[in-house]
């Protein structure tokens, strides 16, 4: 923004209230505090529009794709799943001002899941003609997918789009033109007219307003006509192209007053779309009074609070079977790294869960499964009481504090406050056993069994005392031991009574009318490669865990909503 535009914009906010100013030195405090405020709320660059980091992991590869629109070769990040049986294919769509080098923050995720992944150019930054929503931007990113077909080891019917900020409107693009039968489009902070958005980066000064005429008129002005041309919002829906196909939209509330893309697109977009995709769903449209009360106030009176997006308070929802919209708290962002299980890869609806998880040092770890189950469940809610050496019921390292039995009652206290209210937690999820193995109460296994079930009848007895509905509790096993790396001073043998504990942990949930789950048994396949120390996960083995505590859990839940 230039000093003049800033000085108008300035005056514009203090003309009302000048009269109650008596000297220049009250102006000029003022005048710094909304410079600040607007530099900082148009700053040219955003978190999702950074070019500069080009970080890529091993098993990315740079890769060239000859167009089928004319002919030149366009670049591209190219990753091949190593599983045998075909996998998923997410094709990730880089920002306004991006390309295809640009760092995407994807890819961890990518490797977890050990999915097909590509990152395509689609003829760069969106400044020129060629670029931003062109027909030869379309052929890339088809070209882009049936060049991983052919090169990867895809499930087909499993190609996903995602894209945010300029990625998100090449996202929206796609959806109305491209031919490829993609099973999910996954918009986030979009752009879906661009007429509308140089107007409104115009006004505020913002870099994009200059990009948008280098792309119209190649710099010579804004060509109104030629921007309508390269938007979504105004685009022919062509139902056949899309049956079968999902479109799910994605903005931050306070993006537009904080950063670039002001809700509004996102909301048009799927007030458009409603009537010719599903119009037996007209009361899902989003009235003016709504929209009105998004933008004055950031904030939304119709909004269940009750309702999270990764641990964001949804603030509007719109959901049918093949279209979306979620307006959440937070910025112009996409929610990584809860993105890639937000894809439509089943049939199966994502639960929305309250969910209390009880651990050790596995549960207790930056990367643990608790935590990969609040990415694999966005719409949950995941409190972990998982502590680094928690024991069943054996004071561990002489410490009483590290004695589950001993604390559960303050564990549940604790867990209840952090849900909030009047809360209820739906699942109670179990997973201690490793530390109770340890040499030092190798004499005392016996105990463990009648540990376990100690513990279930304080946890119901809790819920009884308290008048708190019983959630379903769940003996999750505790993972294997690597016997080669382990410390054998103090958990020599343990893999073995590991295994033991693990019958009588199956022993206990029938007795106590609990679930059980064994998750030692995938785990223990290739476990040389999932631990590092021999007791603790690697991520790709807490990774792993949580998805069957997330099958298990949506397997369950569905049964229980029949």
């Amino acid at each position: 923004m230039g000093r003049s535009s800033t000085k108008s914009v300035i005056n514009a906010y203090l003309w009302p209230f000048q009269p109650l100013f008596m000297n220049k030195s009250s102006i000029l405090l003022i005048t710094l505090i909304i410079s600040h405020f607007l530099s900082d709320a148009q700053g040219d660059k955003t978190l999702w529009d950074n070019t500069i980091d080009k970080k890529w992991p091993v098993g990315f590869i740079q890769t060239d794709i000859k167009s089928s629109a004319d002919s030149s070769f366009q670049k591209a990040v190219f990753y091949k799943t190593n599983q045998p049986k075909p996998q998923p294919l997410i094709v990730s769509l880089h920002t306004w001002s991006g390309n295809y080098a640009q760092e995407d923050p994807l890819t961890k995720e990518i490797l977890l899941r050990d999915w097909n992944y590509i990152h395509p150019d689609f003829r760069g930054a969106n400044k020129t003609p060629q670029a931003c929503g062109s027909e030869l931007v379309i052929a890339d990113i088809e070209d882009a997918i049936q060049f991983a077909i052919k090169n990867g080891n895809v499930d087909k019917d499993q190609v996903h789009i995602i894209g945010v900020s300029g990625g998100g409107y090449a996202t929206l693009l796609a959806f109305m033109k491209l031919e490829y039968p993609v099973r999910s489009f996954n918009a986030w902070a979009s752009i879906s007219s661009l007429e509308d958005w140089y107007w409104e980066c115009k006004g505020r000064g913002l870099k994009y307003a200059h990009d948008i005429e280098l792309v119209t008129s190649v710099g010579k002005g804004f060509d109104a006509m030629d921007a309508r041309k390269r938007s979504p919002l105004l685009m022919k829906f062509q139902p056949l192209k899309r049956k079968g196909s999902s479109l799910r939209i994605y903005a931050g509330i306070h993006d537009g007053y904080t950063e670039s893309v002001p809700v509004t697109h996102s909301i048009n977009f799927f007030n458009r779309l409603l009537p010719e995709m599903s119009p037996e769903n007209g009361d899902k449209r989003v009235d003016d009074r709504t929209i009105i009360s998004l933008l004055s106030r950031q904030n939304s009176s119709f909004a269940d609070s009750g309702q999270v997006l990764g641990g964001r308070k949804i603030h509007l929802i719109r959901e049918l079977p093949n279209l979306s919209l979620t307006i959440f708290e937070g910025g112009h962002e996409m929610i990584v790294p809860q993105a890639l299980a937000l894809l439509q890869t089943s049939n199966d609806k994502q639960p929305r869960l309250k969910i209390l998880t009880i651990g050790d040092s596995n549960g207790a770890a930056e990367y643990g499964w608790p935590q990969q189950l609040r990415k694999l469940l966005p719409f949950s809610t995941v409190v972990n009481k998982s502590i680094s050496g928690n024991t069943i019921g054996f004071d561990n390292l002489d410490q009483s504090k590290l004695n589950t039995l001993k604390n559960i009652d303050r564990y549940l206290e604790e867990a209840y406050q952090e849900l909030g209210g009047s809360g209820v937690f739906d699942y109670i999820l179990i997973n201690l056993g490793t530390n109770d193995t340890k040499r030092i109460f190798i004499d005392r296994q016996k105990e463990v069994a009648q540990n376990m079930t100690n513990l279930v009848q304080k946890i119901t007895k809790f819920m009884i005392d308290q008048h708190k509905t019983l959630p379903s509790i769940c003996i999750i096993t505790p993972s294997p031991m690597d016997e080669q790396k382990v410390n054998k001073e103090k958990y020599g043998g343990g893999d073995e009574r590991i295994q033991k504990n693990n019958l009588q942990f199956k022993k206990v949930a029938l007795k106590t009318r609990v679930d059980f789950l064994d998750t030692y048994a995938s785990l223990k396949q290739g476990f040389n490669e999932k631990t590092e120390d021999g007791v603790h996960l690697v991520e790709k083995g807490q990774f792993q865990m949580s998805c069957e505590i997330r099958n298990y859990l949506t397997k369950k839940t569905i049964r229980n909503t029949w």
